[in-house]
Parts: C-alpha cells; structure tokens; sequence
C-alpha cells in the first residue's frame, strides 16, 4: 500500500508539472514549431505519468509501454525542430528526412506495441528490448543536439539536455535490469517518478532561455566522431546485456556469478578500447576518409594554429614546433635554424635523449628543402626517388630512422629554419592536401619567426637610440655650460675689476658646476634618469632665465601680466634650460637692434608663456616638418637639434602644448601651455 502511494504521489506531481508547463506555453503570444513540439511533448508527459501512476499493476505495465513510446517521440520531435531550420510544420515534417526515418521508425514500434498490448503475439521481454533501444536513440540525439549547437548558444540547451539526459539515462537502466530479469523491478519504477520531478524546471528554464527554440548549428569532425564513438558504445552495451542474460540463462545456478564476472569483463574491454590511442586515431581517420571530401577542416585548425602561437607558456622556436606538430599529431620534432653551412639545433620535442643521426647528414637536406622550397618525404629518398629536384647521398640518407619528413620554413630576408618530424599518426599516408597544410603553416611560422627576430633587432636598436639619445641631451647640456663659462671668459676682459661682475661671475661658476655635476651623474648611471619633481613658481623662474640672457643682444623683455601666482612641481632644472633654449633661439634668430618679449599669462584653463621675436621667421613646411624634429639643425656644428624637440616632449608630458606661429621675415611666437591644474601650494 505504501509503494502505491509512494509511486502515485511521484508520478502525479510530475503530471500536474507537465500540465502546468503545458498551460503555461498554451498562454504564450508568440507561435513557433518548437513552441508547438514542446506543448507536444509536455501533454503527452503528463498524460504518460497519470498512466505510470497506476503501474504497479502488470497489467497497466503493459499499457504503459505504448504511451511512453509516444512520449518519447514527442520528446525526440522537440530535439529535432531545435536543430532543424524550418519554421513550419509541413516542411518540417516532410522536408527534413532524419525527422521522416525517425517518424517511420517510431510509428511502426507504436504500432507493434499497440497490437500487442492488444493480441499479446510479442513477449514481454522483446517490449523492454525495444525501449531499451529507445532510450539509447534518446541518448543519441540529446548529445546531438548540445554537438551541433554553437557553443555561445549551448547555455541556453543545457537544462534541457541535462534533464532529457538523465531521463533517457534512467530509462536506459531500467530497461537493461529489465530486459535481464524479464520484469520491470518496482523500485526502479517507484523513484523513476520523483527523478522525473528534477527534469521539468530544467525544460521550462529553457523554454524562458530560448524565444523560439532556433539556434545555430553546424556538423563538424569531432561531432561525427563523437556520436559514432557513443554508438559503438550503445551497440557494445546492448550485445553485452543479451549475451550476459544468456549465460546467465543458460548457467543455472552458477549462471548469476558467470553473468556477474561477464559484466565486469565487458566493461573493462570497452574501458580498454576506449583508452586505446591507436583505436580512436583509426577510427578518426576512417571517418575522415570515408565521409568527408576534404582530410581536415581547415576553419578549425587555423583556429587551432592561432591558439598554438598565442600561447605564452614557451619560447618562440617551442611554440613554432609545437604548431607544425600538433595538425599532424607527430611523434617526435627538431627544429633546427640555418644559415649557410651552420646548422643550429633551436628546440626539439619527446627527443630528451637526443637523436642519433649526424647533423652533417640533416644539413645537406636541410639546405636542399630550403632552396627547392620542397618538403622532403625521407623514406621516398631511400626508395630512390627520382622526382625529387635535387641530388643526395642515398648512402646518407638510409641512416636516418628518427624523422620522416622535412618541412622547410623560409625567411627570404634573413635566415630560414627547417623542421624534421616523425610520421605522421592523424592520417595513413601523405597526400597533396597534407603538402598544402604543411606549406600554409610553415609560411606563417616564417613570418611569425620573422617578426621575432625584428622585435630582437627592434629591442636591440631601441637600447642603442636611448644611449644615444641621453648622449645627446648631455651633450647639449654641456654646451650650454660651456656656452656660459665662454660668455663669462669674454666679459671679463672688460669688466674683471668690476665688483658686481665679479659676484655675477660666481654664480654662473656656481651654476656651471651645479650642472656639470648632474651630467657627471647621468653618465655614472648611464640612464636618463628624471630630476626629483620640485615645487616652484613659474613667474620667478622666467623672469630669471630673461635675467640670464641678457648678455646676449637683444636683451630679451619679460612681461608678466598673470594677476596669480603659478606654482607647480615638476623638474625645475629642465624647465629653466627649455625656457633658456627657447629664449636663445629667439635671440639667434633676430638681430641685434632687434626685440624678443616673453610674456606670462593665464587663458582659460592654462598657464601660458609666449616668446616673442621680430626675427626672420619660418616657413609652415619647415615648422611642420623640420622644428621639431631632433637632430635636425639649422645651426651647422653649433646646434645639436633637440632643444624644440625637449621643449615639445616635456610640455606634452606636463599634459600642455606648443603653439607656433611664424611668417618668414616677420618673426615667430612661441606660446607654451601648461594646465592650471598642475598649480600647488609653494613649498
């Protein structure tokens, strides 16, 4: 009594689940195939369950059988509207033939149970075999369905694969006890209803997931090869079961252990086939062989290729190794690099105890796949092929046991590498095709190889240009100083008994040894190295570097018309030699009767600084193209070409910038931007 209530409270609340799913998507505006299977299927579930309520009883057992088979057809529609395209019940039912043989199929088991649900012609045992098989057709489509589906759109199948799958798997198990023992066990029954209870959410958060149960699908390799592997499987168990029930049929008292012992072998030879690398390779290449026009799919392994020289984990001769290797799933591979008669071995893979052959036996092919641009098949050379565009030492080339195939990588501006594999395990023999995927990949690890070496040169070249750059800007620091004590030497043949000169005279030694000692610095540490940030105000700072350049005709005029102090932090050191450069090149460019005004002022959110000259100006070409480019003087040997430059590249670093304008016999105006918002307090 208590299992008849167990079972009917189990198999009644998943019908009133189904019902419930079914009034649900009844209610629903939008109209679709998939939406119309599922309603299908979701009342013939619930009606299914009503029936499995009672099926304690042999008898209604017997009335089950036919209903759960319309159950699972429903079921199997639904699987096949997701996959199909069509969006209407006539082209669906008629156009796509998996859906007409699997329809014709089904019908004709109805039909069977049916009649003998009436006329009992066909044993029970026969019945529990056909679900068995049912279950496993399940099974099939529902991996299938999560194969075929894009993988951004599995999210959205994944409850209901997962609970069709374990409904389907259940069945399975209870069919195989089933078709064993002649009988459906009870308790099988009894908890298939509460299993049950777990699939209908995971179906009704698809059918929330899915708007209309169309996704986007495609057939690849490892879909075939995935669902014939679970084929072979489904076949292999089924056999095993009946041929477990004979002997245990047929072994009378000793017939449970020699079942029992049976099983235990059984699986451990599918564990064993399924393990075994060499079974999965033939089959894949069988597969391959006989269903496709094509060896590989060329989307996936270019996919595959650009994962491979993605990969971070290894140096660039491991990754370009491991990209030729793995399409054709080799063994064991060198590779080496060449130029002229040297012959560098750069990475090799599974060759930890090296290789016996000789390098000077590999050179010579080498050499010959790289000016032929030929992939060498090592065993046709020792079967003296003729066809091949170059000689060899026959001799030679019989020694080597390790490789089969040499696939050259050519570099025409630089030094090319070639890679020795072993035969290939992913195909029987090498075809054209296999030519052509090795000839794509090794054209792309020539240019990824290239761009390896340039980012070296490139690295190499950038270590130099940052010497060279700090040797310059020292070296322009140095004139500057010297351009100081200079001016100061000339002066003092006029002005030596001058007691302001004198003290003047001081502070630019002072100065010119404050500088000279942070040149001394950089040149100690061989960097660049930025000055501590110092606070600062602005105004002061210009009006002193117009003070500094005074000796120098004409006599730059400061005007500081800001109504604010602008203090900031930053390399004060550098900040005054841009503005003493600025100043300079004004002066160079005006003659001496001449006016150069450097004004201050703030405009809308900066700190401004012009530098004003009626000198010969410039041309737009040359401040376009020439001011500030470094190295570039007008000057000849006085000027080293980086004091605009300086200018530009600090300012910009300060977040600001430079504005010139200039007319040719007019003059120039140099107008420096700084942002308000570096302002600070004044330390």
């Amino acid at each position: 009594m208590s299992n008849l209530l167990l079972n009917a409270t189990g198999y009644g609340i998943v019908a009133l689940g189904f019902l419930f799913l079914f009034i649900l998507l009844l209610a629903a505006k939008q109209k679709t195939l998939q939406r119309s299977l599922l309603l299908i299927a979701s009342l013939t579930s619930a009606i299914w369950a009503c029936v499995a309520a009672l099926a304690i009883h042999p008898v209604v057992e017997l009335v089950l059988l036919p209903i759960e088979t319309l159950r699972n057809i429903s079921w199997l529609l639904l699987i096949m509207g997701t996959l199909t395209v069509q969006t209407q019940w006539h082209h669906f039912l008629r156009d796509d033939p998996m859906v007409k043989r699997t329809l014709a199929a089904l019908s004709f088991v109805l039909i069977i149970e049916l009649s003998s649900t009436l006329l009992f012609w066909l044993p029970f045992r026969y019945l529990l075999l056909i679900h068995l098989g049912e279950s496993a057709v399940g099974l099939w489509f529902i991996e299938q369905l999560y194969r075929r589906t894009d993988k951004q759109d599995r999210w959205t199948i994944k409850p209901i694969t997962l609970g069709l799958g374990m409904t389907f798997a259940y069945d399975f198990a209870l069919y195989a006890n089933g078709a064993l023992t002649n009988s459906i066990d009870n308790g099988f029954l009894l908890a298939r209803g509460w299993i049950t209870i777990v699939t209908i959410p995971l179906i009704a958060m698809t059918a929330r997931r899915i708007k209309n149960w169309s996704t986007r699908i495609y057939v690849s390799r490892d879909v075939v090869y995935s669902s014939t592997l679970l084929t072979i499987a489904g076949g292999y168990l089924l056999l095993m079961a009946v041929a477990g029930y004979y002997i245990r049929y047929l072994g009378e008292n000793w017939g449970s252990v020699a079942q029992y012992v049976f099983f235990a072998l059984s699986a451990l030879l599918l564990a064993s086939l399924f393990t075994s690398e060499s079974l999965r390779r033939k089959l894949k290449v069988f597969i391959i062989k006989h269903f496709y026009a094509n060896k590989y799919e060329y989307r996936e392994e270019w996919m595959k290729f650009a994962a491979i020289l993605e990969q971070n984990v290894h140096e660039p001769y491991q990754i370009a190794l491991d990209a030729i290797i793995q399409p054709f799933d080799c063994e064991a591979g060198l590779l080496v690099r060449v130029n002229g008669d040297k012959f560098t071995n750069k990475t090799s893979y599974n060759l930890k105890a090296g290789y016996p052959e000789k390098d000077e036996v590999l050179l010579p092919l080498a050499k010959a796949a790289i000016e032929h641009q030929w992939i060498i098949d090592i065993k046709q050379l020792t079967n003296h092929d003729t066809n091949t565009p170059f000689t060899y030492d026959h001799q030679q080339v019989s020694t080597i046991r390790t490789f089969d195939y040499i696939v050259p990588i050519i570099n025409h501006s630089g030094d090319s590498h070639v890679c020795f594999i072993s035969k290939p395990h992913a195909t029987e023999s090498i075809n054209w095709e296999d030519r052509d995927l090795m000839f794509a990949i090794s054209k792309q690890l020539a240019v990824y190889l290239n761009l390896y070496h340039t980012n070296q040169i490139l690295a190499e070249n950038q270590q130099f240009d940052a010497f060279n750059r700090m040797s310059a800007f020292l070296a322009h620091d140095l004139k500057n100083v010297l351009a100081q004590l200079q001016l100061l030497a000339k002066n003092a043949q006029k002005h030596k008994h001058n007691p302001e000169f004198i003290e003047d005279a001081f502070d630019t030694v002072d100065s010119a040894v404050e500088r000279l000692s942070k040149v001394v610095n950089h040149l100690k540490k061989k960097e660049m190295t930025s000055h501590t940030g110092e606070t600062f105000a602005v105004d002061t700072l210009v009006k002193m570097s117009c003070h500094e350049r005074e000796n120098t005709l004409p006599t730059p005029q400061f005007n500081g018309t800001s109504t604010q102090t602008f203090t900031m932090n930053t390399d004060k050191e550098r900040f005054r030699n841009m503005i003493l450069h600025l100043i300079q090149n004004a002066q160079d460019a005006t003659d001496d009767d001449g006016v150069v005004q450097v004004t201050t002022s703030i405009k809308d959110n900066y700190y401004t600084i012009e530098i004003k000259d009626n000198g010969c100006g410039m041309t737009d070409h040359f401040v376009e193209t020439r001011l500030f480019k470094p190295f570039d003087t007008t000057k000849g040997n006085s000027g080293m070409g980086i004091g605009a430059y300086d200018a530009r590249k600090f300012i910009e670093q300060l977040g600001g910038f430079i504005d010139v304008k200039s007319k040719e016999g007019q003059g120039s105006r140099f107008i420096l931007y700084i942002p308000l918002s570096l302002q600070c307090s004044s330390s």
